[in-house]
């Protein structure tokens, strides 16, 4: 069995080593995957985080210090101006200053299109190219009357190099010499993060060319760039002491203040990361029971070699150091290996540029994060170790003990648990997700706690409903997993928290897929709508254009009314739509917010700012009619027929068409279809194709590597459920031996462990 050297150190025999080579590398296997997959979460994590940190850089360039002008128009004080540029520029210190044009501009429509969605684009400086700023087609401005567009404006408005985009300002209705302006597009820019300050469609144009277009010509930000070796804390304090005596409300911050600012306001990347640094205390909660599985049987194999050593004098100290430096050297040596590979796997995976939109340059391996995973690695083996030494100190609980014990488990689980569902729903009244994650946390660890009772009643209700008669099999094998109930229950406890952390993030990604789906059915209720509709547009010719496209299922059209509004004694022009509900049913997601749609009632959203319960007077041709309003969102402003009768009479209305395509929602394709079956004529098509596909893109994204990560943690508990199988059945070679002795095939005795 190894034997004993008389000349150990102190006196006594030496403790030879657990280190028995196949279940150490049973054990190093166990600890080298959790170790990766705990390295691989921390790497693509912040891998996700840098592709935050990246874009808001690239948008701050190697400026020092960003002024960004007052938000309110109504703000007192001057302009950001070329004075303000040049005094700036004069500072000790400051290397150059570069002044950022930017406004928001409308596209000039007919009256008819005027409320349509989608009429904002953005008016920006010609941008400088780079890697991330690119020509889709054409060249960039470079003299009055030509523009270039972003390629989402291009999409959005079929528009193409040589075309011309009509734009005017906001008064443009309240002022007849608004300036307005029919450039032509002679380039389409695709924007990286470098050039693109807003989530709309864009117009890029000379400093001119922007003023003819009417937008705000005065700097809407400044980028200071300093000198290497300046103070750039005292920088910024000298720089917001002359901008604020020029304009007192403009927004003076650092180059990390601004970074942090834009970083923040990126979703996408931040929440991957905060799921995967989620799922990481998931991979070491699995590691530990698989771990401390995997060195059960590596004590059970020594267990002679263990006894005889007790017999002849070895002290249980001597066994206690043994295991730990087994454990030790496991862990360490099992942790380098894991961390070793996964940064391998991970580097490989960003590196493609394959992987949730991560690009190689943004791959972060953090040598932190690989000496907390290593560190990570080895403590948790160690402390899987403790269960063995507890076994090897002789200090076993009675039956009755551990009868005991695992009743008071159980009765704690039952009150974490129970804590943790008030927590959950707590969380859930607020509406408030850490919240709620942290009472799902008591729900596990409640349920963990209750878990080794729980499967010990199972077991035996299981072995009272079988018989040795009637299912000899089945009730041999629950008296086999009854004789060590904990380790029955530490083999469900790893596939426990794997499924159920699986069907958690699932059942939420799910959830927040449905929610979304019902989210835009509310606040969206028509797939697609086409603007423009006159009394003299040929409606069944554009009603067979639009159902020809493929993906379309029907049309219907909706009326709009110009009135007269009157709310408190105030008085503004408003624009309704005319609804039947009867009519619409086929066409839109749902109706819901319509219920209380009657002959009596004005149908509101919150942009209206209108009061819910508070009478309002419509006046039309025909007409006034006084309503109460009813705040309902994802209708705009709607009155019932019979109401648009006594407001309109007769007189012929502009309508809106409403399209239903075949699909659950409609598609960029379909929609872009549309779009060309209606081009040439004073139509605009407005839908939610591609907010629909941006967010499911990033609800495929969170799926792919939440699949990643705990199919990776599965393939861990099941080499974990090996192990416990493999120690079993090496505990029971004698009753294996008697089996076969009596007559048992190798068949029934592998029936009978796949049973247990």
């Amino acid at each position: 069995s190894g034997g004993c050297r008389p000349d150990a150190p102190d006196g006594g025999p030496l403790m030879p080593s657990l280190l028995d080579v196949r279940r150490t590398a049973a054990a190093l296997v166990a600890v080298a995957m959790s170790t990766a997959l705990i390295a691989f979460s921390f790497i693509v994590s912040n891998s996700f985080r840098t592709q935050v940190q990246t874009g808001a850089r690239l948008s701050v360039g190697d400026a020092s210090v960003v002024v960004q002008r007052a938000r309110s128009s109504h703000a007192s004080g001057g302009d950001l101006d070329d004075a303000l540029l040049n005094q700036v520029s004069g500072f000790d210190g400051v290397a150059s200053v570069r002044g950022v044009h930017w406004d928001v501009l409308h596209l000039d429509l007919p009256k008819q299109l005027r409320n349509a969605a989608n009429i904002s684009v953005s008016a920006q400086d010609v941008p400088t190219l780079s890697q991330f700023t690119t020509l889709s087609s054409g060249r960039l401005p470079t003299a009055t009357g030509e523009v270039a567009i972003s390629t989402e404006l291009a999409e959005q408005r079929g528009l193409s190099v040589g075309d011309t985009i009509r734009l005017t300002t906001d008064d443009a209705d309240e002022k007849a010499d608004a300036p307005r302006s029919a450039p032509t597009v002679v380039g389409i820019v695709s924007p990286g993060p470098d050039t693109e300050l807003a989530g709309i469609g864009t117009v890029y144009a000379t400093t001119d060319q922007l003023q003819a277009m009417g937008a705000n010509t005065t700097y809407y930000q400044l980028y200071v760039t300093a000198m290497p070796g300046t103070d750039t804390d005292a920088l910024t304090a000298k720089v917001e002491q002359t901008v604020h005596a020029v304009q007192p409300h403009a927004l003076v911050q650092d180059r990390e203040a601004v970074i942090s600012q834009r970083a923040q306001s990126q979703q996408g990347g931040t929440m991957m990361a905060t799921i995967l640094n989620t799922l990481a205390p998931v991979c070491a909660l699995v590691a530990i029971i698989v771990i401390a599985t995997t060195f059960s049987t590596l004590v059970a194999r020594q267990t002679r070699t263990i006894g005889l050593m007790r017999c002849i004098g070895t002290s249980r100290s001597q066994v206690m150091l043994a295991v730990l430096r087994t454990g030790l050297i496991t862990g360490l040596v099992g942790s380098v290996l894991g961390t070793a590979a996964g940064t391998g796997i991970a580097a490989a995976v960003v590196s493609s540029g394959r992987f949730a939109d991560l690009k190689a340059d943004q791959l972060t391996i953090s040598p932190v994060s690989l000496a907390l995973t290593t560190a990570l690695g080895t403590l948790v083996t160690l402390v899987a170790v403790l269960r063995p030494l507890v076994a090897l100190t002789g200090q076993v609980a009675s039956v009755k003990q551990t009868g005991r014990a695992r009743r008071w488990a159980a009765v704690a689980g039952v009150v974490v648990t129970a804590l943790g569902a008030g927590v959950v729903a707590l969380g859930i009244q607020a509406s408030d997700l850490y919240i709620t994650a942290g009472g799902s946390a008591l729900v596990v660890l409640g349920a963990t706690l209750g878990l080794p009772l729980l499967v010990t009643v199972t077991i035996g209700l299981i072995g009272r409903i079988s018989s040795d008669t009637r299912f000899p099999v089945l009730h041999l094998a629950t008296r086999n997993l009854a004789r060590n109930s904990g380790r029955s229950a530490a083999a469900a406890a790893t596939l426990f928290v794997c499924v159920l952390v699986g069907s958690g993030l699932f059942v939420g990604l799910s959830s927040l897929n449905a929610s979304f789906e019902s989210i835009l059915g509310h606040s969206s209720p028509v797939d697609a709508r086409v603007f423009g509709v006159t009394p003299q547009t040929d409606t069944a010719r554009l009603t067979a254009q639009v159902k020809a496209v493929d993906g379309v299922k029907d049309v219907t059209y909706v009326p709009s009314l110009d009135l007269t509004q009157t709310v408190d004694g105030q008085t503004e022009e408003t624009t309704v739509d005319v609804i039947d509900i009867d009519a619409i049913d086929p066409i839109v997601r749902t109706t819901s917010g319509l219920e209380d749609l009657d002959d009596g009632t004005l149908i509101v959203g919150g942009i209206y700012r209108i009061p819910d319960g508070s009478k309002v007077t419509l006046t039309g041709a025909a007409g006034s009619v006084e309503l109460t309003a009813r705040v309902r969102e994802g209708w705009g402003a709607v009155v019932s027929p019979a109401v648009a009768q006594r407001l309109n009479g007769d007189a012929p209305t502009n309508t809106t068409m409403w399209v239903r395509s075949t699909g659950s929602t409609m598609t960029p394709a379909t929609e872009r279809a549309i779009n060309t079956a209606v081009r040439g004529q004073e139509l605009m098509v407005s839908g939610s194709a591609s907010g629909v596909e941006r967010m499911s893109s990033q609800i495929m994204r969170v799926a792919l590597i939440v699949c990643l990560v705990l199919g990776a943690a599965l393939v861990i508990a099941l080499s974990g459920l090996a192990n416990t199988t493999d120690v079993s059945v090496l505990e029971r070679v004698r009753e294996i031996g008697v089996l076969r002795a009596t007559g048992s095939s190798r068949q029934e005795i592998h029936r009978l462990i796949v049973t247990e």
